[in-house]
C-alpha cells in the first residue's frame, strides 16, 4: 500500500528535483510515496510514441493497484476534494494509488477508458512542475486529512 508517482521524464531538472524530494520526505505513514521517472520513448511517431509510454507505465500496475492518469479531460477537484478523494482511496485500496504523469502526447484512448482521470489545472505544465505541483498536493491532502495548519481556507 502507499502512493506511487510514475513521470515520463526527458529532462532533469535538478532544482525541482530537490524540491519533489522535500516534500516526499515529509510524506509518512499512509501516505508514504515513491517517485519513479521513465524515459520517453524515443520514437518520431508522437502516436508510437502515446502507445510506448502508457504501456511502460500500465506495466508498472500491480493488480489492486488503483492508476489515476493525470489528463485534461480528467476530473476537477479542489485540494479538500482532492484530499478527501486520497484519504477515500487509500481506506479502500487492496494495493497502491498510482499518479500517472503521461509523456508530450499523453496517454492512449483505450488507457483513457480504463483507468481514472485527475485533471490537475486548466493550464498546461512542463512535466517537471507537474510532477512538483503533484507530490505538493499529496502533500497538502495528508496535511488536510491530519488537521495541521499547512492548509488554510
Amino acid at each position: 500500500m502507499g502512493l506511487l508517482v510514475v513521470a515520463i521524464e526527458n529532462h532533469r531538472n535538478r532544482e525541482i528535483e530537490v524540491l519533489c524530494q522535500t516534500y516526499l520526505q515529509r510524506l509518512t505513514g499512509k501516505y508514504k510515496c515513491e517517485l519513479e521517472l521513465l524515459p520517453a520513448a524515443k520514437v518520431t511517431d508522437p502516436q508510437t510514441q502515446q502507445e510506448k509510454e502508457t504501456a511502460a507505465i500500465e506495466k508498472l500496475a500491480k493488480p489492486g493497484d488503483t492508476l489515476y492518469l493525470l489528463d485534461e479531460r480528467g476530473t476537477r477537484c479542489d485540494s479538500l476534494a482532492f484530499s478527501q478523494l486520497l484519504e477515500q482511496e487509500l481506506d479502500q485500496s487492496r494495493g497502491r494509488i498510482i499518479f500517472a504523469i503521461g509523456g508530450a502526447y499523453g496517454f492512449t484512448e483505450a488507457a483513457r477508458k480504463r483507468h481514472k482521470l485527475l485533471r490537475m489545472s486548466d493550464w498546461v505544465f512542463p512535466h517537471q512542475l507537474a510532477r512538483l505541483v503533484l507530490i505538493e498536493q499529496l502533500y497538502r491532502a495528508s496535511q488536510i486529512a491530519k488537521g495541521t495548519g499547512y492548509h488554510h481556507v
